[in-house]
């Protein structure tokens, strides 16, 4: 089953697809951007970025990936979620420093 996963989010067309069914307008908005940027469809890219994940990223994220499956009603879905959080993790909005009077 999650070989299965695995080679659908490297899939271009399929990967495109995942994205705008579980990923949230926020991460959609991210990968477009960083698609058009490297001009290459959303597809492509987030194909080549969970290949690169997935060829390169430590245990860590597979001890994640199987501890959120075996604890989840619907592991696919739990597998594909932590794969794209990975993968387009949550830009970081700096604060600007208080003000002193």
């Amino acid at each position: 089953m999650l070989g299965n996963f695995l080679d659908a989010l490297t899939d271009s067309a399929a990967a495109e697809e995942l994205l705008t069914t579980i990923g949230d307008n926020e991460m959609v908005d991210r990968v477009r951007e960083a698609a058009s940027a490297n001009s290459v469809t959303p597809g492509t890219y987030v194909a080549a970025t969970i290949r690169h994940l997935l060829d390169h990223g430590g245990e860590d994220i597979w001890l994640d990936l199987l501890g959120k499956m075996a604890n989840s009603p619907q592991p696919g879905a739990a597998a594909l979620q932590i794969i794209l959080a990975r993968a387009f993790p949550q830009s970081v909005k700096l604060r600007a420093p208080a003000r002193s009077s």
